[in-house]
């Protein structure tokens, strides 16, 4: 970030803006992104807002009233209009400052348009050295950060699941809270996924980031129709051929959690499969049933997405 910061201070001034402190502001901005996720849209986004709220600023600076009722008036309509335009559109955030900066300053000697210009290339510049930054000194830590939080979550889901085939009413709650842990962990996963950048070159990953978190949603999805079989009341005790299938499943997601290669699951064992369930008339049964040829088809595709990606 402080190198960030200062080659925007140093690009600003060799170009001679005037207010070269927004290009450094803006450099900050979007390096402080690479923490949350999505750098590329955080710039793009400042450019935007920068973009509509300097050309509303300009428009409505020639055409307000002189005075300072009529300067009062025209940073409230324009501020107004913008922020509300806004909610909701994260591109549109800056985009009232932007306005008010150019109405208040357009009454200078350099008139409205330059000042509108200028707040638009520091802006511009400031964005462009944030993201050449990010370029250049982060993607190695965010494919990090992507690894150890996909193997964290294929931990989790592998625990969670543990608790479900154990087929105990008590843990219930446990359950319910493994869920929402995961899903929490999902979605950070979905973000950093977003924020990885690959560059040209032999670094440069093929594999489908947003394909991996995916597949683990699926994987979730299928932990939560197990539940509906093994969590059923008096289902444990007819449950123990699914339950060893499973528990295979458990192994396998504690394996990619440790960055190790296991045996697919493959297809699933005839004499597990759904057709098993309705000759029985029994929603357990047939709720383990799916669940778990569904695990099988979904947690092969995840492993095989973790192996494109070099996590084990």
């Amino acid at each position: 970030m402080a190198v960030g910061a200062m080659a925007a201070l140093y690009l600003a001034t060799a170009l001679d803006l005037p207010h070269p402190y927004w290009s450094v502001i803006s450099a900050i901005v979007v390096i402080q992104a690479s923490v949350g996720g999505g750098v590329l849209t955080v710039a793009r986004d400042r450019a935007i807002g920068t973009l509509t709220g300097a050309f509303v600023g300009a428009a409505v600076a020639f055409v307000r009233p002189e005075g300072m009722a009529g300067l009062a008036a025209a940073i409230a309509v324009s501020t107004a209009a913008l922020a509300f335009l806004g909610a909701g559109r994260a591109w549109l955030k800056i985009a009232p400052v932007t306005a008010t900066i150019v109405i208040a300053g357009g009454t200078g000697a350099d008139g409205p348009a330059s000042l509108a210009l200028d707040r638009v290339m520091e802006i511009l510049v400031g964005s462009g050295v944030g993201v050449i930054s990010i370029l250049a000194l982060f993607p190695r830590h965010a494919r990090q950060t992507f690894k150890l939080q996909a193997r964290d979550a294929a931990g989790k889901a592998s625990a969670l699941l543990a608790l479900v085939a154990r087929g105990d009413s008590d843990d219930a709650s446990e359950i319910s809270k493994g869920h929402a842990d995961l899903k929490r962990r999902l979605d950070g996963l979905g973000q950093t996924a977003k924020n990885v950048i690959d560059l040209p070159g032999p670094q440069r990953e093929t594999a489908d980031r947003a394909a991996l978190v995916r597949a683990f949603w699926r994987v979730r999805s299928d932990i939560v129709i197990l539940g509906r079989g093994f969590q059923a009341e008096g289902a444990a005790p007819r449950l123990g051929p699914w339950s060893l299938g499973a528990r295979r499943a458990v192994e396998r997601l504690e394996a990619l959690s440790q960055g190790r290669e296991s045996e697919p699951l493959g297809s699933l064992d005839p004499t597990l499969a759904l057709s098993v369930a309705e000759d029985h008339d029994d929603m357990a049964l047939g709720a383990a049933a799916i669940g778990l040829a569904h695990m099988h088809r979904d947690l092969d595709d995840l492993a095989e997405r973790f192996r494109d990606l070099g996590l084990i």
